[in-house]
């Protein structure tokens, strides 16, 4: 191993053994603030927006571009063959919790700034996972000048210029309690209303198959969990389901939600929206996002489904593009990992971009 790969290594196994799990985001306990005070080569401004959420702002000289990174993970799970917070090496790969998604960043940067760059300026979050972004939106209420920005993502070191956008909600459907021998129970059953919506929403969601955007296809739409009813023998008198859907770039929110009857009145239901944000990009064209990732030396890749905090920047009105080592198919599970190699070019890639 190189020297800088070792040493990005020395602080990914720091980063990795602060427990920043998102739920509960115990960011104080982690010891991941304590971490990065003590590094002498660096002053984090630390603001503290509550409820775990914090921005760890690295900062010095005149940068062009802001590189953020989340240092929150998914929480571990019981199915690692390993502690999920002690580093391992092992076939070319580090494996930690977060290591892919995306501390594994987070190292590379602090590896650069400890070898001395003059013009930096690095945007650690705390809040990504759990769908908040307060972060980031608290951030950029800030209005600080950049000429672009890089988020933080597992993109196998290529530059995503676009991704879906994402809409999470809740349909609540009231019926009338009563005994399950009443036939009225097929109309007033509280489960059948959610069971018929469901059906209806499903179909428009099918509906968008031949919609496209680039290389993206349709809308991506899930039931993600349903609850109601106390037992057969009585009518349920609620339910409800939770729901996600991902649009494409330049789809209405609006329209959709119209589309799929969340202001339904046939079905006596209720609607509350989760969290909500666009896609990337979602302003400006995407033309102008791969014309950044050129500027900045970096492969394109192919659009992504997944979401990322680069739309709330390009929402904003900045350039953002997502970029960093990893591969997503690795994240959001146990024995999660990131390739030494990945890590290797990431190194040459952000120094590249941040001098």
């Amino acid at each position: 191993m190189n020297t800088d790969l070792e040493l990005t290594l020395k602080h990914l196994k720091a980063l990795v053994a602060c427990d920043t799990s998102n739920p509960p985001r115990k960011i104080e306990q982690s010891g991941l603030i304590s971490y990065l005070n003590s590094l002498d080569f660096i002053s984090p401004q630390v603001t503290d927006l509550g409820e775990g959420s914090f921005n760890i702002l690295l900062a010095k000289g005149s940068p062009k571009y802001l590189v953020n990174v989340h240092l929150d993970t998914v929480p571990a799970g019981d199915a690692w063959k390993s502690d999920p917070h002690d580093l391992i090496i092992e076939n070319g790969k580090a494996i930690g919790l977060g290591a892919c998604d995306i501390k594994g960043a987070a190292a590379c940067l602090l590896t650069l700034l400890e070898r001395g760059l003059n013009d930096y300026a690095i945007l650690f979050s705390t809040d990504e996972e759990a769908g908040q972004s307060t972060c980031v939106k608290e951030y950029i209420k800030t209005k600080p000048v950049f000429e672009g920005i890089i988020v933080a993502e597992p993109t196998q070191n290529m530059a995503v210029t676009c991704h879906r956008g994402i809409l999470t909600g809740t349909q609540e459907f009231f019926g009338l309690a009563g005994h399950s021998s009443e036939q009225r129970a097929l109309n007033d059953n509280a489960i059948h209303k959610l069971t018929r919506w469901s059906d209806a929403a499903l179909k428009v969601a099918e509906s968008y198959k031949g919609t496209s955007f680039q290389d993206l296809q349709g809308i991506a739409f899930n039931l993600g969990l349903v609850e109601g009813g106390i037992k057969p023998n009585i009518i349920a008198d609620h339910a409800q389901v939770k729901f996600g859907m991902r649009p494409l770039p330049g789809q209405s929110f609006d329209e959709l939600l119209k589309k799929i009857n969340t202001e339904s009145v046939e079905h006596n239901s209720k609607f509350t929206s989760g969290f909500i944000a666009p896609a990337l990009p979602a302003s400006g064209n995407i033309k102008d996002l791969e014309l950044f990732a050129d500027e900045l030396g970096l492969n394109l890749s192919a659009p992504v489904n997944f979401w990322t905090e680069a739309s709330l920047f390009s929402e904003a009105g900045y350039r953002a593009i997502v970029y960093g080592p990893g591969d997503i198919a690795n994240a959001h599970q146990p024995n999660e990992s990131v390739d030494l190699e990945q890590l290797n070019q990431a190194l040459t890639d952000f120094k590249q971009i941040i001098q």
